[in-house]
């Protein structure tokens, strides 16, 4: 926190205003799934302490999670756009109808574990960045991510073949291509609607944060987990150009300054969630953050890794091909040089 307030001194002072003459500033704030585990452990302190300690009490921000705002997540970028919401919170894969490019962040099978996968984010960040500010009117103020994004099942997954003929849940294109080229049939469903989509064997599978799965009990209706990590559900928080230019220049240094802070602590802490899920979900180990349940778990061999490396690199072509070949030089230059891959 000193190291905080120094930055915001330093920065005020460059700009001729100190913290106690920032000007009182509010915002509307919409942020991820309540029943997130890092919603309540770093999105709430962050938006109702952090960030008004650090104003002197002059900035303040109301947070609302992304159900009880009565939204679903794809429409958040048009809504920052608009001016209906200050700062919102989404995920890539939600908003990349918008935008093919937004899916160069969390390709399927690109990242492996989570250091990876914010590898690969922070590399691709200028990118982003570029973008939703020319393109589609949002100043980019941090990525996030959720935990890895698993199968949830009614009945046991015991290798990579098991997936063929079954009826899975997935969100975004490229999570639906992978599924498809496992053998899977995607179906798209809100994840409000999985639990009972479970129960009545709409659907075999579900894919979803190992902790997020957990943290909705999902474990009460499907008993199996097979631990493929597709991607991360790799996110943004962002904020209307419209909104930002309309700020004073203390106020966004600070907003900005700040936002690093609440990326940071968003990664690290879904991070540790993500390394006590498994545990959780199975019941076997340690689990300090979500409950325990009684879960069955598999994962890939070395052999079936092999393959899901192939698919992955398929994956990634098949989205080059729609995003054009500007976009495949640029992600070949930052997340594809992160990931160690070259797509043509």
């Amino acid at each position: 926190m000193k190291k905080i307030l120094s930055a915001l001194v330093m920065v005020s002072a460059s700009l001729g205003v100190s913290a106690a003459e920032l000007p009182k500033t509010h915002f509307q704030v919409v942020g991820g799934g309540s029943h997130n585990y890092t919603f309540g452990a770093v999105e709430k302190p962050f938006w109702e302490k952090t960030l008004p300690e650090a104003s002197g009490g002059r900035v303040t921000a109301d947070l609302a999670g992304l159900a009880e705002s009565g939204l679903k997540g794809p429409e958040v970028v048009r809504l920052m756009r608009s001016g209906a919401i200050d700062i919102g919170m989404g995920v890539f894969a939600y908003v990349s109808s918008d935008d093919a490019m937004f899916e160069g962040v969390d390709l399927p099978g690109m990242a492996t574990d989570i250091e990876s996968a914010r590898k690969i984010a922070q590399a691709y960040r200028p990118v982003l960045d570029k973008r939703m500010r020319e393109r589609h009117g949002i100043k980019l103020l941090a990525t996030i991510s959720y935990t890895a994004q698993v199968f949830f099942c009614r009945e046991p997954v015991k290798q990579l073949t098991d997936l063929k003929g079954r009826k899975i849940r997935t969100r975004g294109r490229n999570m639906a291509d992978y599924v498809s080229a496992l053998g899977g049939s995607p179906v798209t469903l809100p994840f409000a609607e999985v639990v009972t989509a479970l129960q009545t064997g709409v659907i075999d599978c579900a894919v979803t944060g190992i902790g997020s799965g957990n943290a909705a009990k999902w474990y009460e209706v499907a008993n199996n987990l097979y631990n493929l990590p597709i991607d991360w559900s790799v996110g943004f928080y962002g904020i209307g150009m419209k909104r930002w230019q309309k700020l004073d220049p203390a106020v966004q240094a600070l907003l900005e300054e700040q936002a690093l802070v609440l990326e940071d602590r968003l990664w690290t802490e879904t991070k540790r969630e993500n390394e006590f899920a498994l545990a959780c979900n199975t019941g076997k180990g340690d689990c300090e953050i979500h409950d325990k349940a009684n879960m069955q778990a598999a994962a890939p061999d070395a052999k079936e890794q092999e393959v899901l490396r192939g698919i992955a690199q398929n994956i990634a072509e098949q989205w080059g091909k729609r995003c054009g070949a500007d976009c495949v030089k640029e992600w070949n230059e930052t997340a594809g040089k992160a990931a160690g891959v070259s797509i043509h």
